[in-house]
């Protein structure tokens, strides 16, 4: 017998690189920091609720949100997010507490392995050949990396995988584990508020089963209808069983009507395309690839899908091209179904056109292939190491440190991404403008317009118009002592408001790292701080300069960083400067009206200064 036809050689290969394959997904895993700006308002939600013996009924980390003028349009809203996540922020607390950082990132990992050994599991269950479950699952992991947050989604990851692993093991053997579904989604909806995805695969299961049994593509007994239709029904009730209770169907289904607006400028709500299509991201190829093989598998295989999985195909896939935080799902759902499929495929093929001894000679050429992939991939990820905090992107520990040192009192702007890192660091001693719970749309507005350094025109009775600086009013209204900002958004642009801030005399720049800033109000509360911390606003300049780089070196496709450079360079006349960061934008966006009549500006102003030399 030739080695490759031997069946323990085929075996053993299989073995180690599944071995191999699921260690570097958990080095993977395991390097990568604790770097979720969500986290940190989760665990101090858990903190609160340890603490009081009871879920908070307002928003406790915001002053904005105590005031009477800001009266929250979205109660309902603001009761969700409140709420809902509950029992996880308690479970992520405590590890926090008593593991700190290692134990959350090994918890988060956990969480990860477990939703790949899951659809493994699936796939093998389904006796799906090695080749392609190695694949899929390679797909599987390679979405699941943009999805490390350190947050209750985690939960809804490993749920989603774990509710279809229940429904087929009822489909395939008709056993009573169907019922362990009833308590999976009332722990899942008290966890988050994602288990409205359980509840949209239970209602197509039951959709899709029902028309199969219809149309008898499928045997059941009465016995088994009976208990998978009332395991189902019970499960759907026991998920109203949370603090909230309907809250998060209403709301899901009201996003885009009543709520679009609390998720507008919320990248994970954005469509994938819209993000691939203004380089913001680079393009997720693993989606991609599920997207194109998508209307392959219809193509080929649409009349002998079954209805339940033809289903929830075609839902997820409209799913994810609606916001990017939903590719993970399509990724496993459609990665388990579309596994199946091909390998069904491949069945059909191989059994007209290719004989036994060749089907097992390229069947373990390719086990190999897979061994010599995983090796490979393990090789990369061995030198990878975690197990801290990323500073600066969700945890300005720096500036809060100075913060807390300089004992910096009275009311704080701060940037959105940073209020659930400050809120647990500072609470109850300082509280924060606003958070990325968004809670109350009236402030996120008024936050927008300060970061964006609005202006606006008022009349005075003498009928002449002023431009007033409306962001200037609204620090002084909310009596803003202190501001601390990144200097560039999470779309790499220039944050107006710092700029503002840099040539005002009411503000002065005391602190500066390489990604943000803080300014105090000038006056005689802050002059101790003043005269020891003051900075020169070219630090500000460089920080930004230094960043922006950083950014178009980090992201080789977008174009943003390269216009912010280009943006602070002509801002402080470093003309050649900004005319060659601007000509670096326009390659990446050739077809930028924006970037092409900066650049003519630019070069208009370096001729208009040659000519008067």
């Amino acid at each position: 017998m030739k080695i490759y036809e031997n069946p323990h050689v085929f075996n053993a290969v299989k073995t180690a690189s599944i071995i191999i394959l699921f260690a570097s997904f958990a080095l993977y895993y395991l390097s990568v920091p604790l770097w979720d700006n969500d986290f940190w308002w989760h665990i101090a939600t858990g903190k609160y609720i340890i603490s009081n013996g009871s879920l908070p009924a307002h928003d406790p980390f915001s002053f904005t949100a105590i005031l009477a003028e800001n009266k929250n349009p979205f109660p309902e809203w603001e009761n969700f997010i409140l709420k809902q996540y509950w029992l996880s922020q308690i479970i992520l607390f405590s590890i926090f507490k008593n593991l700190g950082v290692i134990g959350i990132i090994i918890f988060r990992s956990l969480m990860l392995i477990m939703t790949l050994i899951l659809v493994f599991w699936i796939l093998k269950r389904w006796s799906v050949r090695f080749p392609v479950s190695f694949i899929f699952i390679f797909i599987v992991f390679t979405a699941s990396i943009r999805n490390t947050g350190e947050r209750p989604v985690l939960f809804t990851v490993l749920f989603t995988a774990l509710t279809f692993f229940l429904l087929e093991d009822f489909s395939r053997n008709k056993k009573k584990h169907i019922l362990f579904l009833v308590p999976l989604m009332l722990l899942w909806s008290n966890i988050h508020g994602g288990y409205i995805i359980g509840l949209i695969v239970i209602a197509i299961f039951m959709i899709g089963e029902g028309i199969d049994i219809f149309m008898k593509r499928t045997v059941y007994t009465r016995k088994e209808i009976y208990l998978l239709y009332t395991a189902l029904s019970l499960s759907i009730m026991a998920s109203c069983i949370n603090p909230t209770g309907w809250q998060a169907i209403s709301i899901t289904f009201n996003i885009p009507f009543k709520y679009k607006d609390i998720h507008e400028n919320i990248q994970e709500y954005f469509s994938p395309y819209y993000l691939y299509k203004n380089k913001i991201y680079p393009i997720d190829y693993e989606y991609i690839f599920l997207v194109l093989f998508f209307p392959v598998v219809l193509l080929l295989r649409n009349k002998k899908i079954r209805s339940s999985h033809l289903m929830m195909l075609i839902t997820f896939f409209i799913m994810s091209i609606s916001a990017r935080r939903l590719i993970i799902y399509y990724a496993i759902i459609g990665s388990l179904i579309m596994a199946r499929e091909t390998d069904l495929l491949i069945t059909s093929l191989i059994s007209r056109n290719l004989s036994e001894v060749r089907y097992k000679k390229w069947t373990n050429i390719l086990a190999v292939t897979c061994l010599a992939s995983a090796v490979l991939y393990f090789s990369w990820n061995m030198h990878r190491t975690g197990f801290k905090v990323l500073k600066g992107i969700s945890a300005p520990v720096g500036a809060t440190d100075f913060i807390e040192n300089n004992k910096l009192s009275g009311n704080m702007f701060n940037d959105y991404a940073y209020g659930g890192y400050l809120t647990w660091r500072l609470y109850p001693g300082q509280k924060t403008f606003i958070d990325t719970r968004g809670l109350n749309i009236n402030v996120r507005d008024e936050y927008g317009w300060i970061m964006n350094a609005e202006e606006i025109d008022t009349s005075e009775d003498n009928g002449v118009t002023t431009r007033r600086q409306l962001w200037e009013l609204l620090l002084k209204h909310y009596k803003i002592n202190f501001v601390l900002l990144t200097v560039v958004n999470p779309f790499y642009q220039i944050q107006p408001l710092i700029l503002k801030l840099a040539e005002n005399d009411h503000w002065v720049s005391v602190y500066c790292d390489n990604q943000n800033v803080i300014f105090v109000r000038n006056d005689i509360v802050n002059k101790q701080i003043i005269d020891r911390y003051r900075l020169p606003v070219e630090e500000v300049y460089n920080t930004i300069i230094y960043q922006s780089a950083r950014n178009a070196l980090r992201n080789k496709a977008n174009p943003l960083s390269l216009i912010s450079l280009g943006d602070i360079f002509y801002k402080i006349k470093r003309l050649e400067e900004a005319r060659k960061a601007y000509a670096y934008a326009l390659s990446r966006m050739p077809e930028s009206l924006v970037i092409q009549q900066k650049i003519k500006q630019v070069e208009a102003e370096i001729q208009q200064g040659k000519r008067s030399e």
